[in-house]
């Protein structure tokens, strides 16, 4: 079904071949099939998301993904079976149950599968996605962490009048790392604010947002920082050499870009600080 509403936002991401971000300059092959599941017989648990309804084991050679319905009694939905590497590999989707059997669309297959495999592919590409609001300003970028409720959608919508700013996402981003520079890019899933842009630019500064009887920047200690930043990444929990990577890119990341807690006021103040500041 392409005409379902989600679909606009994967429509900046689609690409001929020609085009690479340096977020994206990895390739991966993925053969889909659309129809019922295969029966895989896991040989080693690696990862149990069971409040997230799916799961990764190992079997016959691939790290296998399995995505549960979130609906009682939570049927298997989605199945990928992937090459270690996470290059190469075969995802078998579900029909959903209201839709004919011939129509497929792209959006069930990338929330939460797609998220996992990016999470994965990052850790091996030095970046991370990370649960924040990032800012194009002038091709400068901005990065915006913060918790559920600090204010990310509040910033971004905020922002949206200024013609001179891109927002490239106000729930996800990805954060990514190249000979020495950081660079800031957008995902395909939005926040409450419905803001998404393919875009990529240099990041030039990190703010850790908090709500604020007025519009300050408050200076911390690195380790403060550092855990603000840690507790809003997406993890690869199923890897213990990924997840080392995750905790020395995040260190790397906050000793080279200068970053600080910003506690502001909701109305449009903020963003004449904000351009003050950077």
């Amino acid at each position: 079904m392409e005409d379902e509403p989600m679909l606009k936002f994967y429509e900046g991401f689609r690409s001929d071949g020609e085009r690479r971000s340096r977020a994206t300059q990895i390739n991966v092959r993925l053969y889909l099939h659309y129809g019922e599941l295969p029966e895989v017989n896991p040989h080693a648990l690696l990862f149990d998301a069971v409040p997230n309804h799916w799961r990764l084991f190992r079997a016959n050679g691939h790290d296998v993904f399995e995505i549960f319905d979130a609906m009682p009694p939570h049927p298997r939905r989605q199945l990928a079976l992937m090459t270690s590497d996470f290059r190469k590999g075969e995802v078998f989707c579900k029909p959903e149950m209201d839709l004919p059997e011939s129509s497929w669309s792209i959006t069930p297959l990338m929330r939460p599968f797609g998220e996992l495999l990016l999470v994965s592919l990052l850790s091996q590409v030095r970046g991370a996605l990370v649960h924040g609001l990032g800012v194009s300003h002038q091709g400068a970028g901005i990065l915006f962490i913060g918790r559920s409720g600090a204010g990310k959608t509040t910033l971004a919508n905020l922002y949206k009048p200024h013609r001179d700013v891109t927002i490239l996402g106000d729930e996800r981003v990805v954060v990514t790392e190249e000979e020495g520079r950081f660079w800031l890019s957008g995902t395909p899933w939005p926040g409450e604010g419905s803001t998404v842009s393919a875009d990529t630019v240099p990041l030039r500064k990190v703010f850790f947002l908090e709500h604020g009887a007025q519009n300050v920047l408050i200076s911390d200690s690195f380790l403060n920082l550092y855990g603000l930043f840690f507790q809003q990444l997406f993890l690869p929990f199923w890897n213990r050499e990924a997840l080392a990577f995750a905790m020395h890119f995040g260190e790397e990341l906050l000793s080279a870009v200068p970053a600080a807690r910003l506690a502001f006021v909701n109305d449009a103040r903020v963003i004449q600080f904000l351009r003050s500041q950077t």
